[in-house]
């Protein structure tokens, strides 16, 4: 090595790049290069979090949205709720009975014959069976500590009351249309005029309305109505405007066209029927299909069910919706024990007395 020997080096460059006092200790990528060099080359450190768990959602994608399960309920769309009243064990109602009503025989011989004919007004009383809906859920404190390391969309509490909204809903489902001891919306055949659909020419496996043509089943239709206007004295009032019927019936309808293609047959009696017309349009007629109808009926061979969808005909009362009672700790189980209570009366319909006269629900039971 010439021109080189070991007296010509001044300075030891590894050993007086570092200041005095950090010699003989430990020395960091930050001592030698300095703060910005250690953001750029040094990423994430941290490899656990506080109970020493390794940090996987560091290194997978969150998606913050919970995929819950998906339900649906339809008695709201169909009966009408009364709400308030507090915890009650019956719902009770009144309805009234004219008696004596002048006719005209009567009006004659109380004209002619120095008679003056009597009308009385009876109070009949009546009792609805209510419901007690009770469900209460416990939260586990530790669960509760490790949702809170999690940043979704809804909390735990959150997630556990809509299980309790969905439990709820599909128990009001179950009393709105079967009811306790067949007194639903579609299991009245006690109080409900039930008429028989002939649909015998309906071959093979088909049913509902397979077998009849589309001017028949628009004279059924009218037919409904033709029954109401006569039974009340042409009440408009009274007219129904909902027919629920077996979801294979809603199918029937919806793909039955005209020649031109250019409406359905379902599309067809809502817009054309007797009651729309005798109304002069003010009723607007609701046909949608229902599958607790499919097998339902004296035959089990399906069930139209028709009436006017008004709180003074058909109702439910929920004396005390449901909704969060109270929420007390729990040591035993080491938990949040939280309490949900609603009520729910059976459905009532004060103009339906029997099955042999005409109220204001009916049912149509298919024959075949």
């Amino acid at each position: 090595m010439t021109g080189f020997t070991p007296s010509a080096v001044e300075k030891n460059f590894f050993a007086d790049s570092i200041s005095a006092n950090m010699r003989g200790t430990t020395v960091s990528v930050k001592d030698t290069f300095g703060p910005r060099y250690t953001r750029a080359m040094i990423g994430d450190t941290k490899v656990h979090d506080a109970n020493f768990a390794f940090l996987t959602t560091t290194l997978a994608k969150l998606h913050k949205e919970l995929h819950e399960p998906k339900y649906f309920v339809t008695w709201n769309k169909d009966i009408d709720a009364d709400l308030g009243g507090g915890f009650v064990d019956y719902v009770e109602y009144y309805t009234v009975d004219w008696s004596g009503l002048v006719d005209e025989f009567r009006s004659i011989i109380g004209n002619n014959a120095n008679y003056i004919p009597r009308i009385n007004a009876a109070l009949s009383q009546n009792r609805a069976q209510v419901f007690t809906f009770e469900v209460a859920y416990d939260l586990r404190f530790i669960d509760l500590e490790k949702m809170k390391q999690l940043t979704l969309q809804k909390s735990i509490q959150e997630i556990y009351e809509n299980i309790i909204v969905a439990e709820w809903d599909l128990f009001v489902q179950r009393v709105a249309y079967q009811g306790s001891n067949a007194n639903g919306l579609f299991t009245s055949d006690s109080k409900c005029l039930i008429t028989t659909i002939d649909n015998s020419a309906t071959v093979g496996s088909g049913k509902g309305f397979d077998g009849m043509t589309d001017s028949q089943i628009v004279a059924w239709f009218n037919g409904v109505f033709e029954t109401y206007l006569e039974g009340s004295d042409m009440n408009i009032a009274l007219l129904p405007d909902t027919f629920l019927v077996p979801t294979f019936v809603s199918r029937q309808l919806s793909e039955r066209f005209s020649a031109l293609y250019t409406s359905s047959l379902r599309a067809f009696l809502v817009e054309h029927n007797m009651g729309t017309a005798e109304s002069d349009g003010k009723l607007k007629v609701r046909i949608e299909g229902r599958p607790g109808l499919n097998t339902a009926g004296a035959n089990s061979k399906g069930r139209i069910v028709a009436y006017r969808k008004d709180k003074q005909f058909v109702r439910i009362d929920m004396p005390y919706p449901m909704q969060h009672y109270i929420t007390l700790p729990n040591i035993e189980k080491m938990a949040y024990t939280s309490a949900f209570v609603g009520q729910v009366s059976e459905i009532q319909m004060p103009y339906n007395l029997n099955n042999t006269d005409l109220g204001i629900v009916t049912y149509y039971d298919f024959a075949a």
